[in-house]
């Protein structure tokens, strides 16, 4: 654990050099929290090399929106898993924490419940109706086949007329005249 002589000082980490080199530059702590925001919000916008990314829509956009929101409260995440497992802390603050640390869950399950139904509308369904045009498109074409075939069995052929029947007695075809 802790030395001794450490035990009433916070354990350092990496920006404390950094707030350090910038107040001994003559910047005001306000300053130095508005230049790691600034940090902060520039770093995801910078160009990685090669091909910049195109505009993500419908499930990644949701899907990225889920992802920043996560990445987002994972400080507070650690804050309040922190106080929660402080044995110092006073009760209320443990329940508090354990009550935000609920909190956030629950949203980032709604969140993601919602993305997975957007993929599966999406991204599942759209293989369905590939396969529904696929089939649709294949039943279209053998109608025409079969279409094309009785509209050539019909023209090549000609129809005899038919003369109305007397009562009693059966229709009399008449021979064609076709040239024969």
């Amino acid at each position: 654990m802790d030395s001794p002589e450490r035990a009433g000082t916070p354990t350092p980490n990496p920006l404390d050099a950094e707030r350090a080199r910038l107040r001994k530059e003559g910047f005001t702590d306000h300053q130095i929290r508005q230049i790691f925001m600034a940090r902060e919000f520039a770093a995801p916008t910078q160009a990685t090399g090669g091909a910049g990314q195109g505009v993500m829509t419908g499930v990644f956009s949701r899907l990225g929106a889920v992802l920043s929101h996560a990445r987002g409260i994972l400080p507070s995440i650690k804050t309040d898993l922190a106080k929660l497992f402080d044995r110092a802390a006073s009760p209320p603050v443990r329940v508090k924490a354990a009550g935000y640390l609920a909190l956030m869950a629950a949203v980032i399950v709604v969140l993601a419940y919602a993305v997975k139904q957007e993929s599966q509308q999406h991204i599942i369904s759209a293989t369905e109706i590939a396969a529904s045009q696929v089939e649709t498109t294949a039943a279209e074409a053998e109608i025409q086949k079969i279409d094309a075939k009785i509209k050539k069995a019909t023209d090549d052929t000609p129809m005899p007329e038919i003369t109305t029947p007397a009562k009693g007695s059966f229709a009399v075809r008449k021979p064609t005249t076709t040239g024969k």
